[in-house]
Formats: C-alpha cells, sequence, structure tokens
C-alpha cells in the first residue's frame, strides 16, 4: 500500500512539473515587445505605441521616464498591437525610456528609448487629413480616405470634382491639311530637273500647284503618369 502510494505522488509530481513546464514555455512565447512609437498622434498631448503581445498579462501600464504611470486612452482589447496614452502635461523636449509592462516577470515588459522634439501649439481639428507614410496604416484616431486611393490632388475653389485619365489615345481618325502652293521655277540648263514630289519629274516653265490633302491614322494607349510615390491619405475621426 505504502509503495502504491509513493508511485502515485511520483506520478502527480512528474505531471505537476510537466504542466509548470508547459506554463513556462507559453510564458516565454508571449513577449511583450514595442516596434515604433509615434508623439502627437492621433492628437496633441498622446502617444501611440505599436508592438506585440499588450495582452500577455493583467496589469498594462506605460510609463515614461521618471514620470507617474501615464494614463492609457481606451485599455486596448485582447489581441491589440496598439495603445493610446495620455501624454504628462508640459512634457518638455528630451530623451526618455518609454516602458511598457504587463504585470511581473522578464517577459512582461519592454524599453524604448524616445526623443520628444517639440509639441504643436494647436490640435488637428476633426476630418482634417493628414498624409501618413510611417506604415501601411492610418495612426489611431484617423481612418484611410478610400475615395482618394489612384488619385492625383489638385488646388481649386470647389472639392470633390473628379477628371482626368492615367492613359490616353488618339484611335483612328482623319486629319485634313490646308490648301498650299508649290512654286517650280523653269529648267534653263544649269541645273538638273526639279522633282518636288508633286505629281511631276521634269519641268521647262514655271508651274503652280495648289492642292490639299488627307492624313488618316491611328494610335495606341500611351500611359500618362509621371513619376510618383505612393502615400496615405488619413482623415482625422
Amino acid at each position: 500500500m505504502q509503495t502504491s502510494m509513493r508511485r502515485l505522488r511520483h506520478l502527480v509530481g512528474i505531471v505537476g512539473f510537466a504542466v509548470l513546464a508547459i506554463g513556462q514555455a507559453a510564458t516565454a512565447e508571449a513577449q511583450v515587445e514595442i516596434t515604433q512609437v509615434f508623439v502627437d498622434v492621433p492628437v496633441p498631448d498622446q502617444i501611440t505605441i505599436e508592438g506585440n503581445d499588450f495582452d500577455n498579462g493583467p496589469g498594462l501600464q506605460v510609463t515614461l521616464g521618471n514620470f507617474p504611470p501615464l494614463d492609457i486612452v481606451d485599455p486596448p482589447p485582447p489581441g491589440a498591437n496598439q495603445i493610446v496614452a495620455e501624454l504628462p502635461d508640459g512634457l518638455p523636449a528630451g530623451d526618455y525610456l518609454l516602458s511598457v509592462t504587463t504585470g511581473g516577470g522578464p517577459n512582461r515588459q519592454d524599453d524604448y528609448n524616445l526623443t520628444i522634439v517639440a509639441q504643436p501649439v494647436a490640435a488637428i481639428p476633426a476630418d482634417a487629413i493628414i498624409l501618413w507614410a510611417e506604415s501601411n496604416f492610418c495612426p489611431a484616431g484617423f481612418v484611410l480616405v478610400a475615395d482618394f486611393n489612384g488619385r492625383f490632388l489638385m488646388a481649386a475653389n470647389t472639392v470633390g470634382v473628379e477628371g482626368g485619365a492615367s492613359q490616353h489615345a488618339h484611335g483612328a481618325g482623319s486629319f485634313t491639311g490646308p490648301t498650299h502652293r508649290h512654286n517650280i521655277e523653269p529648267w534653263n540648263g544649269s541645273f538638273a530637273p526639279v522633282d518636288d514630289n508633286s505629281g511631276g519629274t521634269q519641268f521647262n516653265a514655271r508651274t503652280d500647284f495648289n492642292d490639299g490633302g488627307t492624313v488618316t491614322g491611328t494610335s495606341e494607349l500611351v500611359d500618362n503618369l509621371p513619376p510618383f510615390r505612393t502615400i496615405l491619405l488619413c482623415q482625422r475621426l
């Protein structure tokens, strides 16, 4: 009986160790990571932090230098890869250590060296459109203006007017030239016979030709686009 109990305890110990090992392996796979940071986006006095595994612990916290923990705007849902937080009031320009933690343990914290350059004096108004080239999606607080994709912008007094084409062709057609005159001087023996491709080859008297003609033809599609680089147009919500 005692031998059976010892075996049972030994088996329970092995199972417990295996469960602990699996738990540790799962924790090691979920490493908090900061990949990029945007200051004053989506609005001044806010910071947008992008990365991975911000939900691998129960206590999400963002700190900047020696300031108290930053206020997080709308805590991100599970699986989110973005955090928006409020910057401290009157934050001076300088270099700061930004940290994101989700609880205790080395896998639940990541640090980022952040440089604050300056803060704008006015907020971006609602519906304003910005140019964005930092990533393939708009920052928090903005939405892609998909209607502008594939179009150039042109300043005008009226908004929303569309036009232009990426290619053009002249198609089949004809062109009639105006009536014109050729004057051919006579041959006096001092130069070779004249041929001006007007219908004759040799002339020995002054001759006038007065006529017109028609030219027909087609053209292929031609690309109108100059060299370009794509960019996102993002509208403030």
